[in-house]
């Protein structure tokens, strides 16, 4: 049976793959994957994908009102 690798969040880099993602907004990966392109932080590099932090927050902030 193959281990799943955990993903560590590293606070200081702007753009995180999708298992960053799952566990820094702590949702799935189908449900993660949607937020990030709803809000537009999604980036393709050639085949792979990043996730924009910095726009993830300012959804969150836009969402709790927090300025």
């Amino acid at each position: 049976m193959r281990s799943r690798k955990k993903a560590v969040v590293n606070s200081t880099s702007r753009l995180m793959d999708t298992e960053e993602l799952r566990e820094y907004t702590k949702l799935g990966r189908n449900s993660a994957m949607k937020l990030g392109e709803e809000v537009g932080a999604k980036i393709k590099i050639g085949r792979r994908v990043l996730w924009d932090r910095t726009k993830i927050d300012q959804y969150f902030d836009r969402l709790t009102g927090v300025k």
